[in-house]
């Protein structure tokens, strides 16, 4: 019988394109003991129905997942992100209402029933006479319950549901070379979105979304080029490691990925000059990169080249060069770095720091 005390929770992730979940074992050193990058035929809908989350029940436990609790990414699009400068803790002040209400303020939402999460920002460099601000996540509650509501009536419980800041920042945590007391990022290569993450060790301190996906990629393909639904499947499940330029669909895939990279790499600057404004001895580190097209080489060519600091593909595990017990594939390759999301979700029951 299988001891669900020995492993993780699930981390899940989901978009329009594919549900990723992975499991750790529960120990000192988690290695992946399931995971699972399973497709969504045809959705219109980010929302999972209620047969499409069966489905997704019945294909987890096929695959050697262990129980049904999971980790779930708060609902990026109810989503909003704020810097606010508010009492220190030590106060006594109500800082979950101050924050609460700064939210509503922003009108960022159409609700004022938000759920709160915040951390304190590092003291900045040099020392400010104000205290350090605080890092805010808004979500809305409605549509946060119809997704607890809708994953629970499959019997898989919701029993963590966090901000992907502090999700990725703990799968980027768990390499060697990450350092406390640099300026660290990590850019996210969405479906419909994409963001821009900042943090200084690991503590995220600014986010900024980038209003670019790989979906945008496969509707030009299918508008502006006449190819076929599935033409970016080889990509994102390649059997090539890299892309062949005598390739019609990949030059075509390559030129359309040019504007984009280069949205994303100008969002990335912009974010990472606010932060080392805001702490000016600490060194700048490394670009992680996650998400879709994250293992491409013209995705760590456009940010090196823009940045000039070093870049990384990456993964759910320790090691950067080999996520898997064996040598790693090309179809690996493209499928780890959009699992980091899962990772970290499946990590926090672990304690590993975020």
């Amino acid at each position: 019988m299988k001891n669900k005390n020995a492993t993780t929770t699930i981390g899940l992730d989901l978009d329009y394109n594919e549900f990723r979940a992975i499991q750790f074992s529960k120990n000192s050193n988690p290695t992946p003991t399931a995971i699972a990058t399973i497709p969504r035929q045809g959705r219109r809908s980010l929302a999972p129905n209620a047969d499409e989350l069966n489905q997704l029940a019945q294909l987890l436990a096929q695959r050697g997942f262990i129980g049904n609790q999971i980790a779930l990414a708060a609902p990026r699009r109810h989503a909003s992100f704020h810097i606010l400068d508010l009492p220190p803790a030590s106060s006594g002040a109500p800082i979950a209402r101050l924050a609460l209400l700064e939210a509503q303020r922003s009108g960022s939402h159409k609700t004022d029933d938000l759920q709160i999460g915040f951390w304190t920002q590092p003291p900045k460099d040099p020392p400010s006479k104000f205290p350090s601000p605080y890092y805010t996540v808004a979500t809305e509650t409605q549509p946060l319950e119809e997704l607890i509501d809708q994953f629970e009536s499959a019997h898989l419980i919701p029993i963590t549901i966090e901000p992907i800041e502090t999700a990725l920042t703990r799968t980027a945590a768990r390499h060697d070379e990450f350092t406390q007391d640099a300026i660290h990022s990590i850019i996210e290569i969405g479906w419909d979105d994409s963001w821009a993450i900042i943090t200084l060790g690991s503590t995220p301190v600014y986010t900024r979304k980038i209003d670019f996906g790989c979906a945008k990629i496969r509707r030009q393909l299918i508008d502006d080029h006449a190819m076929p639904t599935n033409a970016l499947n080889y990509l994102l499940n390649p059997k090539n490691s890299t892309p062949d330029p005598d390739s019609y669909a990949d030059r075509i895939i390559a030129s359309l990925l040019v504007p984009i990279l280069t949205e994303i790499v100008d969002q990335l600057d912009i974010a990472l000059t606010y932060v080392s404004q805001q702490h000016r001895f600490a060194p700048f580190g490394i670009v992680y990169r996650s998400g879709y097209f994250a293992h491409l080489d013209q995705t760590a060519h456009a940010i090196a080249q823009r940045t000039g600091m070093p870049t990384i593909n990456l993964t759910h595990s320790k090691s950067i060069d080999n996520p898997f017990d064996s040598p790693i594939t090309p179809f690996e390759s493209a499928q780890s770095p959009r699992l980091n999301i899962a990772a970290g979700l499946a990590l926090s029951s672990t304690g590993a720091a975020a």
